[in-house]
Formats: structure tokens, sequence, C-alpha cells
């Protein structure tokens, strides 16, 4: 199997709203089995989004804290909560910001093979599920960030440079 190429920041297809599933057949399970191979290929991954691997369809999986999820066409549900945590993204690698998210989430999805499920995550994972359906949605962690700058080990980048350095908009409040 082969190892698909993430998209970094700067790519536009990031920066579009995925397309719903709608055919649960061999493609989609073979898209899903390369997008595994790929998250469980790259270093310190915790997921991954299908628009990240250039293919605009809300799927995602997710290979965290000690467990394994396959969602297709994921929905928020139900949320309670706050929190803000450090995250970082495979399309924006080594960097990092702060984010404030839902403490915990209700989340339906189809799984490959149509059925309807709903789990119910709360803290890093509850966080992964929202970084994760954000990016389906065109959404970067950089647009829901605390402050106004990215870190890089010991650099901060300003926010406002890196979309000016990629001509991408900051278009959610």
């Amino acid at each position: 199997m082969k190892k698909e190429k993430i998209i970094y920041f700067g790519n536009p297809v990031l920066r579009d709203q995925a397309k719903p599933v709608t055919a649960f057949h061999k493609k989609l399970h073979a898209l899903v089995d390369v997008m595994k191979f790929t998250l469980l290929n790259e270093d310190g991954a915790a997921a991954l989004a299908a628009n990240q691997v250039s293919v605009p369809k809300r799927i995602t999986v997710i290979n965290y804290m000690d467990e394994y999820l396959e969602l297709i066409n994921p929905e928020i549900v139900s949320s309670s909560g706050e929190s803000v945590d450090s995250e970082g993204c495979l399309s924006l690698p080594g960097y990092f910001g702060n984010v404030r998210r839902a403490e915990t989430v209700i989340v339906k999805f189809q799984d490959r093979n149509g059925k309807e499920r709903t789990i119910e995550r709360s803290g890093r994972m509850a966080r992964c599920l929202q970084h994760e359906i954000d990016h389906l949605d065109g959404i970067l962690f950089i647009d829901r960030m605390e402050e106004q700058f990215v870190t890089n080990g010991e650099n901060k980048l300003a926010v406002e440079d890196l979309l000016r350095a990629t001509s991408v908009k900051r278009d959610v409040d």
C-alpha cells in the first residue's frame, strides 16, 4: 500500500468544505484503508482528514489515546464545557497554538459500511474530533486560536504573517 502525500497549509483544498459521502462501497473502503496506512506511517500523527490528502470527502481517521476511529460524514450534535489546550496539525507541521474547544462532544457519523453510529468523548479525544471535523469544513486550528501567534519550538510567528505568506484569509470568528 502506498502512503498518500499530505498537503500543507496554503493549499486551497484545505479551505474547501468537504462533500458528504453517499456511496459506501469498495472504493470507499480502499480510500479509508489508504488514509489509515498514511496516518499510521506519519510520526506523531493523531488523525487525518480526507482533504489533507486532496480528497474533498467527509472522512476522517483517528488513531489517538489508544483508540482507532473511522468516521464518515461526522457531525457534532452536542457539546458541553470548555477547555483551552495546545494543538498542532499535519498540514502545518511543527507549529502549535492554544485553541478553545468544547470539553465533551457527541458526534454522529457513519462507519465505512454506512451504518449510523454515535459516540461521546471528552478531553483530548473530544478536542481531536473537533479539530478533524473542522478540517472537513475548511477550518484550521489557527482560525480558532486564543493568541495571535503560533509557536515552532522557541520561535513565535504571528498568525497574520503566516496567513499573508500563504495568501489565505482568516475567515472564522
